[in-house]
């Protein structure tokens, strides 16, 4: 069977009566090229009835673009938390006919790297570094050479540029007001991280328990070792020692406030009356949880969709030295 013919910019010039050349100012909205509004139209209008599609490899070789961007990151690239990211990226790169090329092998040797390599030979555009620890000195290589970049992680340092960051304060705030109002005496954070200066949720709760102005009668952090029998017993440990004042726990993962919900369940706890739970982070198994997890959420489809855009922006020389911060929420559920 013969393949349909493809349709051509030729063929869409032939419908709307006008020029090839004038079918491709339009189509690839060229500035500086006084079009009619009834030409443009009448151009739009014939792609749509052929349903035309630019040749987008033909397309790169005249604007002298890969039209990609590549994406690099630290993160197991299976998980939720990039894929989610990710999906915000590939719908703002839709639009404007872009694709995404994965960069995942990186190197001490910038100039090695991989998606240097690609940047270097046409074959992406621009980087987009997602939970992605870049050294001074590569960032510095990127800058220094033009290369166009955003980074997109949680906590970046304030002086950075081409960064969509995230601050969690109001969210914090959020549920240990919720948590005051329903009478809740006792804070217990669950901490599974290092508690030292790097630790950014453990020092959020801390600095957010601060701002309450004490109004908790206790509050302390539990730290959990590292193990899965550990931390199980841990857990276990703590539940069944608590006393009966009415509680709540923040955990500092999703994954250690499914393990609370469990061992409550085990012990006869009843959730949210005797003790909420409350997670900092996202999973999608929050909602389906029994009962559903209340928790401190990052944005993270907005931070994908962000740093694709202010990407696309710093590539067209429209945007420069810009970070955007966006908020985490705090969705509460069942289990507080």
């Amino acid at each position: 069977m013969d393949k349909p013919k493809r349709v051509s910019s030729k063929d869409v010039a032939r419908e709307a009566g006008v020029s090839q050349a004038t079918v491709s100012y339009v189509l690839n909205n060229v500035k500086g090229v006084s079009i009619k509004p009834e030409t443009r139209e009448a151009v739009l209008l014939a792609a749509r009835k052929l349903n035309y599609h630019p040749n987008l490899i033909a397309r790169s070789m005249r604007l002298k673009k890969s039209m990609s961007i590549g994406v690099v990151s630290d993160k197991n690239v299976s998980n939720l938390l990039f894929m989610t990211i990710l999906q915000g990226v590939k719908d703002a790169l839709m639009p404007r006919n872009y694709s995404i090329t994965l960069c995942l092998s990186k190197s001490y040797d910038i100039e090695n790297s991989e998606h240097i390599k690609y940047y270097s030979s046409n074959r992406i555009d621009g980087i987009l570094f997602v939970y992605a620890d870049i050294p001074d000195e590569h960032l510095a290589y990127l800058v220094d050479n033009g290369i166009p970049f955003v980074m997109i992680h949680s906590d970046m340092k304030d002086d950075m540029a081409n960064v969509v960051k995230t601050d969690m304060t109001n969210a914090m705030d959020n549920a240990l007001r919720y948590l005051r109002g329903k009478g809740v005496e006792r804070v217990t954070y669950l901490n599974s991280g290092s508690g030292d200066k790097w630790d950014r949720r453990y020092h959020e709760y801390t600095r957010a328990i601060e701002r309450m102005d004490s109004p908790f009668a206790e509050s302390n952090i539990l730290t959990v070792p590292r193990g899965e029998e550990k931390v199980e017993e841990t857990v276990y440990n703590f539940l069944s020692s608590m006393g009966s004042m009415p509680g709540a726990m923040f955990c500092d993962t999703t994954g250690l406030a499914f393990r609370v919900l469990r061992e409550a369940a085990r012990l006869g706890i009843k959730i949210p009356s005797e003790l909420s739970v409350i997670a900092i982070g996202t999973s999608r198994f929050s909602s389906l949880a029994y009962p559903s997890l209340s928790a401190i959420e990052a944005p993270l489809y907005e931070m994908g969709r962000t740093g694709a855009e202010m990407l696309l922006d710093i590539m067209n020389n429209s945007v420069s030295n810009s970070v955007v911060v966006l908020e985490w929420e705090f969705n509460r559920r069942e289990s507080c």
